[in-house]
């Protein structure tokens, strides 16, 4: 391909906004160009509104498009961001797979198993270039953790994260219109968002697999929201206990969440493996173990012990999704890409998964079984 690759972009709401900014500066360095943007809402796709979240933002000769069809049909797209509601995709994915156009889909990729198998096989008939977005997977920090992990015998991960409601922002899909909130938070409803580890905890749960392997079985369970607060707060359940199995026998642990009045987050990320700790810490990873003569004659330092990994700056995680997006599909080489379409179908099928298991109060749920795929 020898001009930059034309990209489109469906949904320009706060997810799009930011995948615009990061192409804005991919199309300077003129690597991507910038051909078409698409949302329901005509607002969205106003130059003023768009500049005040991507301030280099200019109209030019972009067009824009209030009906998804009309974008693919009018537009000879090279590639296209869909970064729709996960409850909100029509088949737009699988209709631009037939067109022969490269595929970044926002996570997650639906709510409905179903619906996402009918997309990763369109894109596998197309032979279409497609990646989701797990951006963490392009943290230079998580990377290097993946690597030092690679000849680690892994027993356990655990991911805690902490947060409250108030974090969630206003979101741009006019969903008053649609049956939804009409605060438009859309991320705090389950019919909407598949609730909190649906739609979040899916990161958490993609990065385990980058670093421990594939997730074999999940067991869930879930506090509820009270009903007295679901019109203040959303209907997502407050707190969730997930725990994965690995296929090298690992387990992980995923706890999340979404308290009302706290007005505070922390975050925790722990890989163990059988004679360390690996820990993602404020300045950077480290690892934990005792490196001398053993057993050791008296109790070692905790200096001793904190082995930090040589990395340099984390990056930016969602500039560079999209720069190896676009390389892949100007070089026609998928290898650029860290989470196909495919692979990250595990993840999903990990969080619905859990989301199975919960409603079977607790039941163990295979992945693989979710999939249709033989044990």
């Amino acid at each position: 391909m020898n001009s930059p690759p034309r990209i489109g972009i469906l949904g320009v709401g706060q997810r799009g906004l930011q995948h615009l900014a990061a192409l804005w500066r991919l199309q300077e360095a003129g690597l991507a160009h910038i051909a078409a943007l698409g949302d329901m809402h005509g607002p969205n796709l106003e130059e003023e509104k768009i500049r005040r979240f991507v301030p280099e933002y200019r109209q030019e000769q972009i067009r824009r498009y209030t009906d998804s069809d009309a974008l693919l049909a009018e537009d000879e797209l090279d590639a296209l961001y869909v970064c729709l509601p996960p409850n909100r995709h029509d088949g737009e994915v699988i209709r631009a797979a037939e067109r022969g156009t490269h595929l970044f889909v926002e996570k997650p990729m639906s709510l409905d198993l179903g619906e996402a198998l009918a997309m990763e096989a369109a894109i596998a008939r197309s032979g279409v270039i497609a990646t989701v977005g797990f951006q963490q997977r392009h943290d230079a920090w998580h990377t290097a953790m993946r690597e030092y992990l690679q000849d680690k015998r892994i027993v356990m991960a655990t991911m805690v994260h902490t947060s409250n409601v108030e974090n969630h922002s206003v979101k741009h899909t006019p969903t008053e219109a649609l049956g939804g909130p009409d605060s438009r938070i859309w991320t705090a409803y389950q019919d909407w968002s598949g609730n909190t580890v649906v739609e979040a905890g899916i990161h958490q749960t993609d990065l385990m697999r980058y670093w421990c392997g594939e997730i074999e079985t999940v067991q869930a369970r879930y506090v509820p929201r009270h009903p007295d607060l679901i019109e203040s707060e959303g209907d997502n359940p407050m707190a969730y206990s997930v725990t994965y199995t690995f296929a090298n026998g690992a387990v992980g642990h995923l706890i999340m969440s979404r308290l009302a009045r706290v007005l505070h987050q922390e975050h925790y990320m722990h890989v163990l493996w059988d004679h360390g700790h690996l820990c993602l810490e404020p300045e950077g990873p480290a690892a934990y173990f005792y490196d001398g003569p053993y057993p050791p004659s008296s109790r070692p330092a905790s200096e001793v012990l904190r082995h930090p990994l040589k990395v340099g700056n984390r990056g930016e995680d969602t500039l560079e999704i999209s720069r190896a997006f676009v390389t892949a599909i100007a070089q026609r080489d998928p290898r650029h890409i860290r989470s196909s379409f495919s692979d990250a179908m595990r993840s999903l099928a990990a969080v619905l998964g859990a989301n199975v298991s919960a409603q079977r109060k607790g039941a163990l749920v295979s992945t693989d079984e979710l999939l249709g795929t033989p044990a």
